[in-house]
């Protein structure tokens, strides 16, 4: 299809506008010139647009394209803060608006189609150069909700173009992100211990340090996931999870084991009226890391594991469950449905290669080529 023109043409001679288009398929493409006579703009943009879509009509046999909006980029940005409040929750939608909010205060009063690639790499210096810069991981976090705006903005025919933001490159950021070995493990447990032993009696996170560890381990959960588990949350033999209550908005089904259980028991004689699993005395989420920097600071000086962090822990549970369980009567879609993944790549990531498993599957790979080779002779 041509590429649809923006407005009438002014002769500068007479000031009189008029309809000059190419229309039509080749081989009989040709060229339509349609006197508008006024010399009113706005009436000629009227004029102009009943002629445009006569035109499209007879000549391509379909209505014509909605003209683009010149939109600028603080209106959209707003329109979208508005979108997401009706259906994310506060924290949510307020860290889109802040977001947007820096964008906007680095490109200053643009319309949205002057974004391209050179603005996203103005953006990205930005970021970094701010009086607390903006790590790499959260940076991949601003281009992920510019490029959810500009999809909205496509769907509401605000931008005619292609995503911009599509042409960024993430930020590789899971170099901090690994599975922690049986002996690491074994570390984590015994500084989580120390750490509950000498928290202060006023102490609320620290004096459960070991059991969060623990059910992170059991269940692969995130640590958000775990800390604002409720008890109402708990069903007969499972933790079912609503889907606001989930990264990927999709509910999310973990069956209780005997460990889980066991941790579930110790912490019931301590439950505040609020609800929550892991007591807390105010009756709100815990959404800010530092609640739980102190457990975090402690456990990397006890244990010696200076880069240890929650996430790792569900990291390590993933690549145990997919290295270990896959295969043995557990399927795929198991796995998927307890870590909450939508896509089956981001769960086969933590199958990682081990020697001593490629080894041993040469060995039957040679093995069975011999025996093949045996019976044809």
């Amino acid at each position: 299809m041509p590429r649809r023109r923006e407005s009438p043409v002014k002769n500068r001679q007479t000031g009189y506008y008029f309809f000059d288009e190419y229309v039509g398929f080749p081989p009989d493409k040709k060229r339509v010139r349609i006197s508008l006579r006024t010399k009113d703009p706005e009436k000629a943009q009227w004029l102009w647009e009943k002629e445009y879509r006569r035109q499209w009509r007879q000549f391509y046999g379909e209505e014509a394209p909605e003209k683009p909006v010149k939109a600028k980029f603080q209106d959209i940005a707003e329109e979208f803060v508005d979108y997401e409040r009706d259906i994310k929750k506060v924290r949510e939608w307020k860290t889109i608006e802040s977001r947007l909010r820096t964008a906007s205060e680095c490109w200053g009063d643009i319309y949205l189609d002057q974004v391209n690639s050179d603005r996203l790499a103005e953006l990205d210096s930005y970021l970094k150069s701010l009086k607390h810069p903006r790590s790499p991981r959260t940076i991949n976090h601003y281009m992920g909700t510019l490029k959810t705006m500009f999809y909205f903005a496509i769907r509401k025919k605000y931008y005619s173009g292609e995503n911009p933001v599509t042409e960024v490159k993430p930020y590789h950021t899971d170099e901090k992100r690994r599975e922690y070995s049986a002996d690491e493990i074994s570390r984590i447990l015994e500084a989580a211990g120390q750490v509950e032993k000498e928290a202060w009696p006023n102490t609320m996170l620290q004096k459960y340090a070991k059991r969060i560890i623990l059910l992170l381990l059991y269940t692969g959960m995130r640590s958000g996931e775990v800390l604002n588990l409720k008890w109402e949350n708990i069903q007969a033999d499972k933790i079912v999870l609503r889907r606001t209550e989930t990264k990927q908005k999709r509910e999310k089904v973990i069956p209780l084991t005997e460990g889980i259980k066991s941790v579930l028991e110790s912490l019931k004689d301590e439950r505040y009226k609020n609800g929550y699993i892991i007591p807390r005395r105010r009756d709100q989420r815990i959404t800010s890391s530092n609640s739980t920097k102190t457990i975090l600071n402690k456990m990397r000086e006890i244990s010696g594991i200076e880069d240890f962090d929650f996430h790792s822990l569900r990291h390590t549970a993933s690549t145990i469950m997919v290295s270990q369980a896959l295969g043995k009567g557990v399927g795929l879609a198991d796995i998927m449905k307890i870590l909450g993944h939508s896509k089956v790549e981001t769960t086969m990531k933590y199958l990682h290669a081990d020697f001593d498993r490629m080894k041993k599957a040469m060995e039957v790979l040679e093995e069975e080529t011999r025996e093949r080779k045996e019976e044809k002779k």
